[in-house]
């Protein structure tokens, strides 16, 4: 089962026990509806464990409950809920509480759910703005205390996935070349396409989070860049190298020294990347009865996929 799925699980059912707890305890379970549908929003959509977040979801709350209770004082129904939404958007944008909104719409819908207009009242209004506001809480504290997202472990966890998958890859290879294994297909793009839109969003996330100086001093940003020019040169890099036949194996030591050089720049003894020259390429089409233009583009490909995969040994400081 998927570890981040249980950690979601686990944070939703303990932030949705102690909010129902503290409802009993205070004698306010007629109203559990509202501190509940305040954990689902926030738990939900709040990966990124940030004060201003907290402090804009919980500033909905308050402003969606204002705004509600004075339209409400001279439109009811869904008209009403239809122009408290449309004044909340200007508002929340206005003091940058942009990311409330949604607890802020959701609140005024909630707010149909009374027996009678007239009683939406200054108490009403506070109570279950309160009732909200103590649901946000608890799933911000559940989220940070017991279950924090630590997004420098996932980049770490997801570097070394992906540098093992290059590693096994390019065994394989080498195998292959020297005779003592068939031709590997390439790798899957799926997966590392995923892998790469992880890292992206986890560090996106920090740079416009409260630890984005660290962030900057761990120089992922630039690790990403490594991994991202990395990615599109090994899929183009593969997908020429499949198109040589299959008995170019053992023939060819310029292919062999090639792939040995990816793999001391993966294992940590980088070399500088070799200069461009076509002729020993050139040689081996001639040789070898192959496509020239193949070849070139091959070579072409293997210079920066070297450089970057030398420029990955840079350790990160986290």
């Amino acid at each position: 089962m998927d570890a981040l799925l249980v950690r979601n699980a686990l944070k939703m059912f303990t932030a949705v026990f102690i909010t129902a707890a503290i409802a009993a305890w205070c004698e306010r379970i007629e109203f559990l509806w509202y501190p509940l549908m305040a954990v689902v929003i926030v738990v939900d959509d709040n990966d990124e464990h940030t004060v201003k977040a907290a402090s804009a979801r919980v500033m909905g709350t308050v402003v969606g409950g204002l705004v509600t209770f004075i339209v409400h004082t001279i439109l009811a129904g869904w008209i009403g809920v239809l122009v408290s939404i449309l004044l909340m958007i200007p508002v929340m944008r206005l003091f940058g509480w942009q990311s409330g909104l949604g607890t802020a719409a959701t609140l005024s819908v909630m707010f149909l759910m009374i027996p009678s207009h007239v009683a939406l009242n200054w108490d009403y209004v506070f109570n279950r703005a309160l009732d909200t506001v103590v649901g946000c809480l608890v799933a911000l504290g559940v989220g940070l205390l017991f279950w924090p997202r630590n997004s420098y472990h996932e980049l770490e966890q997801i570097d070394r996935q992906w540098r093992s998958s290059l590693e096994g890859q390019l065994q394989r290879y080498r195998d292959w070349i020297t005779g003592n294994g068939p031709k590997p297909a390439p790798l899957a793009t799926a997966p590392l396409t995923n892998q790469l839109q992880q890292m992206e969003q986890l560090v996106q996330q920090e740079r416009h989070g409260p630890r984005k100086r660290k962030l900057r001093q761990s120089r992922w940003e630039q690790r990403l860049r490594l991994w991202q020019i990395t990615h599109f040169h090994w899929t183009a890099w593969e997908r020429l190298l499949e198109s040589l036949p299959e008995q170019i194996a053992g023939t060819s030591p310029l292919l062999q020294g090639s792939i040995e050089g990816l793999e001391q720049q993966l294992s940590g003894a980088p070399r500088p990347t070799p200069p461009r020259d076509s002729a020993p390429w050139q040689r081996l089409a001639q040789m070898q009865q192959l496509p020239l233009l193949s070849l070139l583009a091959l070579s072409e490909e293997l210079r920066p996929l070297h450089a970057s995969l030398g420029g990955l040994n840079k350790p990160v400081r986290c």
